[in-house]
């Protein structure tokens, strides 16, 4: 399959195709034909690639057609095998107790030769391979399953157990089925008629964002660079804003070019973008197929007793350093000696391990001469010690006297000396342990982006004194145009509603200290479940100690409340204390991951509030006053509740384009349907489980699905079977079905779906894995690439995931894309209940709390700072007209209606558009007679053709800083 068709087709929704000059004769009937397969699928052509199709000769049409399918079927994963446990899903067995109860007994004492031990007849066959177990067809219908019913493996291919079952034929649903499904947004495909064109805008685009990109972004840029540019960096714009960008980029280049004649060239380029030290090391690491972003795996610390034997550790590899060739290792010496030592020294210090990894490459001691400040960045690094008259010894010497606020020499009682280092945020924090707050802001001008985010640091020490307080907002003044729009973004959002922060109480930070204490003494009795791994003497073993692997008792009747796990309030030392003021962080990292802590912060007054957030306000629209004007803006006023892309880096690639913290209203459905497909490597046994919990208001737990509970009150949750492995070609697929009206009458507020490895392999050791949640029809089918809402893809040094979180009462999902942290074997709902309690509660508040920049803060940059008129729309069709403000557009985006009933004729302006998705913008823009240079912003789907199509990252890489900086571009925590 042709990888830039497939990422031109994903991105911009267009595919090329080259009409004959002499079409065939039954051209318009052979694209109904295939325009009837595309609408199965949920796609339509555009009249443009209608009009081309129909041109195609006949020898070329059918394979591009077959093309076509094939890439669309993969954006929802419908080119594979979803073949789940119980082939008869949703109709899942009902007797679940009784069905387990039956599996264990025959688990442990069916043996080969020997009758029945449920019904007495005689068995026959042999163990099932590669489980071992004796499976009697009579009491487990071989038809009604895809694997071994007793543990869920699936089962060699040369197998007498399972018979061949044909696949289900497709059912093409009738008019009325259709009429009555909720419906789903058509995806267009158009027609791309300079492919090559179409790739570098977008390779200049995600060259261009201001934050780093995912993986699957890089995936993307790395097609589209090697179709345009292989080999070559003529084409990179002046200012890269994203580090870890540059550094991909630059090592793609490096590898590229290796043994070619313009290899020096190359290299010299790479050193010129090279700002830091850190800069090199994300080109080396990248370069040797690291992460750009010098993100190492997680090490492994688990006991080896959590795991059951049988059931080796898999953990995410460490890169190794690749040979690196004279001219780069020199290069890289000598721009550690351009920045000097003891800048060079603080860099490496940042990333410690990544650069042991490189010196042993590099090798910076052998050139002391040469590069005497590398030298001694790696002597402080490394903790050296070398004889005074020495050529390293003489160095030391020479770079402490040359800067001793930073490097001091240390003398030994051998006769050798070493270097010591002393960080710019070493004489920070001296500064503010003096209580000297404008001596530490005058510090920190010297790192803009350090002082912007510590400014909630600096304003709670200066408190009400009037000095310290105007010497942090003149530092900030100062240093405003260097900062880049994420970081000034993120601080200005983050301030928001400062003035009301409630501390928590002592009582409650003794509680919280306690129930932590609790939690890891239950972590470390945590024994390791071994069901279902093979091992009848292990699962003997285990049955005799933990009583809990024996079949649980019957499911209450329907109108008492089950599994009800109280949250706290501060007073159980148990239980996640939810109603604490607490703060979460989003620590870096290859996933979003986050924690939470007990407020402790008094709050902010007002007034220093407001004057940060009228610095940035008037910084970004400054910014885009630089930028070319539009005679018209309009927007979306429902984008206040769309927060901005963050950490987009750690993101899963997703069919949807959801951002994270988003909330989306729900379809006009009644069943929600999850979908979890995965295929193992060679020689790894991977058990991924799909799992839902449920929460009550005030997230208490009252109940769940997954394995362990295939069906919750009834059919109100039903589960398609626990899966065990997922070989290849089959792999392994895992259903569940929530109908939300049942749920609600049980009790359930809040929905939280997750994805959980239980033998814990990292999602980044799979082949391929991937989830998401469609809009079953009735009677339809149990995958169908038409009707899938979201896909996403599970990635990265993760072993749990909860993607989104449902409100039921008022039918909104917020997507969170967030991994769970945990250790050991044998990961599932009932282990982790109360970790889930509190990330399902603290993803909802924290989103839903505006803590983030929002979409409509982007856009009312650009409008204040661009736009001639600015309107806002509201949800009831009309339009609120304001003056170009910031703090205007905000406060029309907050009432429900406006005066305008009408917009203004925009026919021949030049608009900026913003809205939610694309029919969206439809509805609030009801024309196609924009006029030529008209941009649309989208936050989902496409816009029509007359728009020129942007995101929300785009435009705030827009903003970029006007000073030179060498900050980095996102926030962290």
């Amino acid at each position: 399959m042709d990888a830039l068709a497939v990422v031109l087709l994903r991105r911009t929704g267009r595919v090329s195709a080259f009409g004959a000059t002499d079409p065939p004769s039954d051209g318009t009937a052979w694209v109904t034909a295939l325009e009837a397969d595309l609408a199965d699928r949920g796609w339509v052509l555009r009249h443009d690639l209608r009009v081309v199709a129909s041109r195609l000769p006949a020898a070329l049409r059918v394979r591009w057609a077959d093309w076509l399918l094939a890439a669309v079927d993969d954006l929802v994963g419908a080119d594979r095998p979803m073949l789940p446990l119980y082939r008869s899903f949703p109709a899942t067995p009902h007797d679940v107790e009784a069905l387990y109860v039956r599996r264990l007994l025959t688990h442990l004492f069916a043996v080969p030769d020997a009758p029945c031990v449920l019904c007495g007849r005689e068995v026959g066959g042999a163990p099932l391979d590669p489980c071992g177990h004796v499976v009697c067809p009579g009491c487990f219908p071989p038809e009604q399953v895809s694997a071994c019913p007793i543990c869920g493996r699936r089962i060699a291919p040369d197998n007498a157990y399972l018979p061949l079952v044909a696949p289900p034929a497709r059912r093409r649903q009738s008019t009325s089925d259709l009429a009555s499904a909720p419906p789903l947004p058509v995806r267009l495909i158009g027609h791309e008629a300079d492919p090559a064109g179409a790739a570098r805008r977008l390779r200049d685009e995600l060259v261009s964002r201001p934050a780093a990109l995912s993986e699957a972004d890089r995936a993307d840029l790395k097609v589209l660079v090697d179709a345009t540019a292989p080999g070559r960096l003529h084409w990179l714009p002046k200012v890269v804003p994203a580090r870890e960008t540059l550094a991909t980029v630059l090592a793609w280049a490096l590898h590229t070019a290796a043994l070619r004649p313009g290899y020096a060239e190359v290299v010299a380029v790479a050193r010129q973008r090279w700002s830091s030290a850190t800069d090199a090391a994300r080109t080396l690491w990248a370069y040797s197929g690291g992460d750009p972003g010098l993100v190492l795996p997680a090490a492994d610390d688990e006991p080896a007793a959590w795991r059951p034997p049988g059931e080796p550790v898999v953990t995410v590899p460490t890169p190794r350093v690749r040979a690196l060739p004279r001219p780069l290792r020199r290069a890289v010496l000598a721009h550690l000696d351009d920045c000097g030592a003891a800048t060079a020294a603080e860099d490496l210090r940042r990333h410690p391990a990544v650069w042991k990894r490189l010196g042993e490459r590099l090798h910076p001691y052998e050139r002391v001469a040469a590069h005497p400040a590398a030298a001694v960045a790696f002597a402080a690094l490394r903790g050296t010690r070398t004889d005074r008259d020495s050529a390293l010894g003489a160095a030391l010497v020479a770079a402490c006297a040359r800067e001793p606020r930073h490097l001091r020499l240390t003398d030994h009682p051998d006769g050798r000396v070493s270097v010591r280092l002393r960080t710019h945020a070493a004489l920070v924090e001296a500064a503010l342990s003096g209580d000297d707050v404008a001596g530490a802001a005058r510090l920190l001008t010297e790192r803009p982006g350090d002082l912007w985010r510590r400014v909630d640091h600096l304003l709670r020490l200066a408190g009400d004194d009037p000095a310290s307080r105007e010497a942090v907002t003149a530092a900030l003044r100062r240093t405003a145009a260097r900062v880049s729009p994420g970081v000034l973004a993120a601080v200005a959002a983050q301030l928001a509603g400062r003035a009301e922060t409630v501390r928590a109480t002592d009582a409650q930070l003794a509680a919280a200290e306690r129930a932590r204490a609790a939690a890891r003494v239950a972590v470390a009795e945590v024994p390791a479940r071994v069901f279902s791994v093979g091992l009848a003497g292990v699962i003997r073993e285990a049955a005799r100690h933990h009583p809990e692997l024996l079949p649980t008792p019957p499911s209450p009747p329907d109108d008492v409340p089950t599994d009800r796990t109280p949250v706290g309030d501060g007073t159980d030392d148990r239980q996640p204390v939810l109603r604490m003021p607490r703060r979460v962080f989003f620590p870096r990292g290859g996933v979003v991951t986050t924690w939470t802590e007990p407020e402790r912060r008094p709050p902010l007054a007002p007034a220093a509030i407001g004057a940060v957030r009228t610095l940035v306000d008037a910084e970004l629209t400054s910014r885009a006053g630089h930028l070319d004007r539009y005679d018209l803006a309009v927007l979306d006023a429902t984008l206040a509740d769309v927060p901005a892309p963050m950490r987009e880096r750690a993101a899963s690639e997703q069919l949807a384009g959801w951002p994270r913290g988003s909330v989306r209203a729900l379809p006009d459905a009644d069943v929600l349907r999850l979908f979890l497909h995965w295929a193992q490597p060679d020689g790894t046994r991977v058990d991924l489980d799909l799992s839902c919990v449920f929460f009550d208001e005030d997230w208490h737990r009252v109940g769940h699905c997954d394995y362990t509970r295939l069906r919750y009150a009834g059919d109100a949750a039903v589960h398609s079977g626990d899966l065990t492995s997922a070989p290849a070609p089959l792999g392994a697929t895992e259903f569940l079905d929530l109908r939300l009206p049942r749920l609600a009458e049980r009790g359930a507020r809040y929905v939280a779906p997750l994805v959980l490895s239980f033998n814990a392999v990292p999602f980044e050791a799979l082949d391929e894995a991937f989830a998401g949640v469609m809009l079953p029809l009735t009677d339809g089918e149990q995958f169908d690439g038409a009707r899938v809402m979201q896909r996403f893809d599970l990635r990265g040094n993760a072993r749990m995931l909860m993607p989104l979180v449902v409100d039921l009462r008022t039918r909104r999902l917020l997507w969170t894309d967030l991994t769970l942290t945990g250790r050991g074997y044998g990961h599932d709902v009932g282990r982790h209940g109360d970790q889930l309690a509190r990330a399902a509660a603290d993803q909802w508040e924290h989103f839903l709390g505006g803590h983030r920049t929002t979409v409509l803060d982007l856009l009312a940059w650009h409008a204040a700072g661009r736009a001639d008129r600015v309107l806002v729309g509201h949800p009831d069709g009309t339009y609120s007209e304001v003056p170009a403000e910031v703090a205007a557009v905000r406060a029309a985006a907050t009432t429900g209606s406006g005066a305008t009933v009408a917009l203004p004729d925009p026919a021949g302006l030049r608009v900026l558009a913003g809205a939610v998705d694309a029919e969206a913008l439809a509805r609030m823009v009801p024309t196609s007679a924009v006029g030529a240079g008209s941009t649309a912003v989208t936050v989902t789907g496409l816009p029509g053709a007359q728009w020129t199509a942007a995101g929300p990252a785009e435009v705030l890489g827009l903003l970029g800083a006007r000073g030179d900086s060498t900050e980095r571009d996102e926030l962290v925590a």
